[in-house]
């Protein structure tokens, strides 16, 4: 019987966080779907992720995720702002030494996009 299943977990949003970033860059680069973690990615993910954080902000008062401890997590906008910045942090340091400055700027601009997004209510990319 798998374990973990069906729990709202900080790690989750985290991950939808870092998704929604990658993808969001493979967009800006020109690209409608991009190899993340294995996965082929597109714009149905994307959506759903964003989809999901908004949820968990709008319900962040009835909704229980929890963190590895298991202590609650009450989503606000301060934290998946923190989130957000936590995972570009983390993308640009795992890119190899000699990543052209371009490249971090455009993970930047999706960070900033895909928040955007979020926060806005703005759903369809188009």
């Amino acid at each position: 019987m798998p374990t973990g299943v069906g729990q709202q977990t900080l790690n989750g949003t985290r991950a939808a966080v870092r998704t929604v970033i990658r993808y969001r860059h493979g967009v800006l680069s020109g690209r409608g779907a991009s190899l993340l973690d294995g996965y082929m990615e597109d714009l149905a993910t994307d959506r759903i992720y964003r989809l999901m954080i908004a949820q968990r902000m709008r319900h962040r008062d009835v909704a229980h995720i929890v963190d590895d401890n298991g202590n609650l997590v009450v989503h606000t906008p301060e934290l998946v702002t923190r989130l957000f910045d936590e995972e570009l942090a983390r993308i640009v340091q795992e890119l190899p030494p000699n990543t052209p400055a371009e490249t971090i700027e455009r993970f930047t601009q999706a960070r900033v996009l895909s928040e955007r997004m979020i926060t806005t209510n703005e759903f369809n990319p188009y």
